[in-house]
């Protein structure tokens, strides 16, 4: 986390328009050089027609936002077949970059639980870092029936920006009652019990 912080203070121009974190940008050319790139375009080519769904939690939250610009901007995909969902996304690039971003993306939802401290960082027009649309906001807990709220805004009071003071890291941890790390070291086995921290 420190490691990220500090590194937004540097930002690198985004091939889609507006800057973004050298730190998130390093690591998605990082991953899409290193294989990604590769693995993506014989796998659309085997599936032209599938939906492609970009997902990520926190870190890779930030990288799936990369990741979703990249292949649109790249005519790799119509944007009218990416789906992007993000869970305790950190805010990405700036002002151009959310602004390009939503015109972009035609499904785009970041997925805030409660009091996350992660979404809060960089902090709001801190060097001009700002949210891309839309946020699914979720009070309290994350079960199945739970009411949420959904801003179209980027950055919105009627949303997690409205709190005093979301600053848990508990609630950055778990998604819809799931340990997400632990999920995800245990390759996403739904026969697990995620709810607890192993």
């Amino acid at each position: 986390m420190l490691q990220y912080l500090i590194q937004s203070f540097n930002q690198k121009k985004w091939p889609a328009g507006g800057y973004v974190s050298k730190y998130f940008y390093d690591g998605f050319m990082d991953l899409w050089n290193a294989g990604m790139r590769d693995d993506f375009i014989e796998l659309r080519a085997k599936h032209p027609k599938y939906k492609v769904w970009v997902t990520g939690h926190s870190l890779g939250g930030a990288l799936a936002s990369l990741a979703a610009s990249f292949v649109i901007a790249n005519d790799r995909v119509p944007s009218s077949r990416v789906k992007l969902v993000t869970f305790g996304q950190p805010r990405v690039g700036n002002y151009r970059y959310a602004c390009t971003h939503d015109l972009q993306m035609a499904y785009s939802f970041r997925v805030t639980h409660w009091r996350d401290l992660v979404p809060h960082l960089p902090p709001e027009n801190f060097l001009d870092y700002y949210h891309h649309a839309s946020e699914a906001f979720y009070p309290l807990n994350m079960t199945i029936g739970t009411n949420y709220t959904v801003c179209y805004a980027n950055e919105s009071d009627e949303c997690s920006d409205g709190l005093p003071d979301p600053t848990s890291t508990q609630d950055h941890l778990y998604y819809f009652n799931v340990h997400v790390s632990t999920y995800g070291i245990n390759g996403c086995n739904t026969t697990m019990d995620p709810t607890k921290e192993q």
